[in-house]
């Protein structure tokens, strides 16, 4: 009896330990991970104040700010998808005819604005007629998407547009804001900044207008928002004009996020721990143009040379460059659907690049410049005053020196800078490209019809580039579009016509506690590439402030 005792005190001991040891394995191999719970504030730091709040109205270059909050507010008919393509948004879905010209989109039935009233198809066409009244004095980008468009009301929950001739990225178009025809039909658009919507804004997005001031924008959830319920009860906006202050209250604990913009704006100091850097490509990059309607820039092999003797790598590692940009070698930004990260842009090669130069008469004289006819080979650059494009144009100085070639840098202001680069006077320039938006269409920068008058700063001119840029924004088709853009990179490189120096980051300061957050995350913000700085929030309805720990892992 004793010894059966003993037998059972032995099997209960092992098992026992059998189980600790089976928890141990588990504790190891398991991670505690944030749970998303509902409720909780949320306050963020804004460098700048906002001007004006309607999104119509609002120029985002020069109010990031107004731009920034009317995101949370306001809804298009279409949203940019974790892939980077269009998905419905205030349509439900939408059809091409065969000609290509004619859009027919469905409205959602279950959307209401801020203040009760139901969506319909009456606020877009409002909306979008606005933009086409010649009093309207918003966004001149809109003025010219949307200048000859046919905006049709099929019934309350049907519109259609009528284009001229077919546009691929029309889908990606309609992200326009759309406005409650009921606040704004009988108020002209003169009027429009002095009501009482340019000071507390009513949308159909997933936060509404609590309270406004010069101060802070403060936010609550939409309860009725279409495309779910928010976790975070509340948003809170800091308006702070220096970046000194503003990383103050980020490392005080006051505010859980800066959006910053760059690094370049923030003070060098020590943040917290807590404190985690986030970065993100933006629509928009640099480039060294050349002006090909001039020599020496009309010969191919010349700016094949100079493109050759450009080390791009260690001119993105200055310390005005570094962590702020990266890498591109193409017009196609990294980030859009039709971006290729295996096509292989020009490898620096210094030795190719001087002995082109030799074989086009350019031979070194005593000083180590290079002579043709006795003619210096010395070159003109103008940028702006831009801390970053001055440093890339002193390091394009000191690298095109050890080939024989002179640079002379001038500085201009932005808006002499721009006329130059429209009147064409100017042999070299570096200069942005800003909200290029969410589609590969780079018809305008690059197309010759945009040579004279328009875009193409370069005076790019080859009929090939011409056919594949007409042929992708005109082809329904994705994998068609791909294949003429993934044609025009490779012509593009083979006709070197500018020199595509990097894109810019987003640098954003967040709390860890804030959930649900982050660029990298394929299943919070999946497409990297952010289509203005605003776009931060484009899943703001899955951040979290408030979570409970949910084990999750494998017995082994």
């Amino acid at each position: 009896m004793a010894r059966r005792i003993r037998w059972q005190i032995v099997v209960a001991a092992f098992s026992a330990l059998l189980v600790l040891g089976l928890m141990g394995g588990l504790a190891i191999s398991s991670t505690a991970v944030p749970s998303p719970l509902a409720g909780g504030t949320y306050v963020e730091a804004i460098l700048g104040a906002p001007v004006q709040f309607n999104p119509l109205l609002n120029d985002p270059v020069t109010d990031p700010a107004g731009r920034d909050v009317s995101a949370l507010v306001f809804n298009g008919l279409t949203q940019i998808g974790v892939d980077g393509l269009p998905e419905p948004a205030l349509a439900t879905a939408w059809q091409i005819d065969p000609s290509g010209t004619v859009y027919t989109f469905n409205l959602r039935r279950d959307v209401t604005w801020h203040d009760g009233q139901a969506f319909s198809a009456d606020d877009v066409v409002f909306s979008l007629r606005s933009i086409q009244d010649s009093r309207f004095d918003g966004n001149p980008a809109l003025v010219n998407l949307w200048r000859d468009i046919l905006v049709d009301r099929i019934d309350d929950y049907t519109v259609r547009f009528m284009l001229r001739a077919p546009y691929a990225p029309f889908p990606s178009a309609v992200r326009v804001p759309i406005l409650p025809a009921h606040l704004l039909s009988n108020i002209t658009l003169d009027q429009w900044p002095n009501t009482s919507f340019a000071s507390l804004p009513v949308g159909t997005g997933p936060y509404r207008f609590v309270e406004l001031n010069n101060q802070y924008a403060r936010l609550e959830r939409n309860p009725s928002y279409f495309g779910g319920n928010p976790f975070i009860e509340r948003i809170e906006l800091r308006f702070i004009a220096s970046p000194e202050a503003a990383v103050a209250t980020l490392s005080r604990g006051e505010v859980q996020a800066l959006g910053s913009g760059t690094v370049q704006e923030l003070p060098q100091i020590a943040l917290p721990p807590i404190i985690k850097r986030e970065s993100a490509p933006l629509d928009e990059y640099v480039v060294l143009t050349f002006n090909l309607r001039q020599a020496p820039f009309d010969t191919p092999a010349l700016r094949q040379a100079l493109t050759l003797g450009l080390d791009k790598d260690a001119l993105i590692a200055q310390e005005q460059l570094v962590d702020q940009v990266q890498r591109l070698d193409t017009p196609i930004l990294t980030g859009w659907w039709a971006h290729n990260p295996e096509m292989p842009g020009p490898a620096f090669d210094p030795a190719a690049a001087a002995q082109t130069l030799t074989n086009l008469g350019y031979e070194l004289d005593a000083d180590g410049v290079r002579v043709r006819d006795g003619e210096a080979l010395m070159l003109s650059l103008i940028t702006d005053s831009d801390p970053r494009r001055i440093a890339a144009a002193q390091e394009v100085e000191r690298q095109w020196q050890t080939l024989g070639v002179r640079i002379d840098i001038e500085q201009l202001d932005s808006p002499t800078l721009h006329q130059r680069l429209r009147e064409h006077e100017f042999e070299l320039a570096i200069h942005g490209w800003t909200r290029l938006g969410p589609d590969p269409d780079v018809f305008e920068l690059w197309h010759s019809s945009q040579a004279e008058d328009g875009l193409n700063y370069a005076g790019l001119r080859d009929n090939r580039l011409d056919s594949l840029l007409a042929s992708a924004r005109m082809e329904t088709e994705l994998a068609a579009r791909n294949d003429n853009y993934r044609e025009f990179q490779e012509r593009w490189i083979e006709l070197a016509p500018s020199i595509i120096l990097y894109q810019p980051l987003y640098t954003f300061l967040v709390d860890e506690q804030l959930g649900g957050f982050g660029f990298d995350q394929g299943d919070a913000t999946g497409n990297a590439l952010m289509i203005g700085r605003e776009d931060r929030y484009r899943n703001v309805t899955r951040w979290f402030v408030n979570s409970a720990q949910e084990i999750r892992g494998n017995l082994r």
